[in-house]
């Protein structure tokens, strides 16, 4: 059996970010104690906002107490405008490291100057008893 986990709707993940930083956009914590493995996928339709120097990448993390958050590895980079990426992106992976509870970090990094950035994401997965 499985249930399906909504981490972020089809909506943007935006953030102002200053030259050579990164800025971090948490998604909601889902339960997921119940599970042995949970299958995410990552999609973004459209070129992400900012320039060369944007990227934006995804990182599942887990909790047994909803305040100490352990990152695990993360989806791959998605690249600004003349990055590399190629458009739309849909990745996914499985986690079989679990917690009591898991959610997504959204880091967005920009490099040499200062910008607003971002995408628009749909983050979701399949927790499998």
């Amino acid at each position: 059996m499985s249930e399906y986990l909504l981490f972020w709707p089809k909506a943007a993940a935006m953030a102002y970010v200053p030259s050579s930083n990164y800025a971090d956009i948490y998604s909601k914590a889902l339960p997921t104690h119940d599970f042995t493995e949970v299958v995410s996928q990552l999609e973004c339709d459209a070129q992400i906002c900012g320039d060369g120097n944007t990227s934006m990448t995804v990182y599942p993390q887990i909790s047994n107490d909803g305040v100490n958050w352990k990152e695990l590895t993360g989806f791959s980079v998605m690249y600004g405008v003349g990055g590399g990426t190629t458009f739309p992106v849909k990745e996914m992976m499985k986690i079989t490291d679990i917690g009591a509870f898991m959610r997504m970090r959204i880091k967005i990094a920009q490099g040499a100057s200062n910008a607003n950035a971002g995408g628009t994401l749909l983050i979701s997965g399949a927790g499998r008893f």
